[in-house]
């Protein structure tokens, strides 16, 4: 293997290190569960159900995109509150309830599991940060930041987007 000389040896050296890895791997089949059923829970919903995950959601309420995620056959729906076991055999775990509470415990199951884990209301409890995501037909492009400015991953998202239309 070659050694780095010259100027991107400098780019890479200045280069601060990140802590999180953009990882694209096949997840066919993989079990995908979402705790919760507001806004957040069905947006992050909606986009999981757009890859081969074996999606589950629960939550003893749902927004009406998690119920047509549902009519469709793209999740399976359990109308109640998170309980300890359903973060077993999840490859993915998404904890977006309105209640601290079950969030953390959901988080630290899931973790516990081996699941990537994302909750929404701590990016000190995430091993993952959910993406923005461009799709462009074959090409899936993911954009995220460090967990903090949420508009500022949307703003580039968007202008992605933009770019890509043109």
């Amino acid at each position: 293997m070659g050694k780095l000389s010259g100027p991107a040896c400098i780019r890479v050296l200045n280069m601060e290190q990140k802590n999180h890895f953009p990882l694209f791997c096949d997840i066919q089949g993989k079990k995908a569960v979402v705790i919760g059923g507001g806004a957040i829970a069905a947006r992050r919903g909606r986009t999981l159900s757009r890859f081969a995950f074996a999606l589950h959601i629960i939550a003893p309420t749902l927004h009406p995109d998690i119920l047509e995620l549902e009519k469709q056959g793209l999740a399976t729906v359990s109308r109640r509150t998170f309980a300890p076991g359903d973060e077993k055999g999840a490859f993915l775990l998404v904890a977006a309830t309105d209640d601290r509470q079950v969030n953390a415990l959901a988080g630290q199951l899931g973790k516990q599991a081996g699941a990537f884990v994302s909750v929404a209301d701590r990016r000190e409890e995430c091993t993952f940060y959910f993406p923005a995501l461009i799709e462009d037909g074959p090409i899936t492009i993911g954009v995220a930041g460090d967990g903090r400015d949420h508009a500022a991953v949307a703003q580039r998202a968007g202008q992605i987007r933009r770019l890509l239309e043109q």
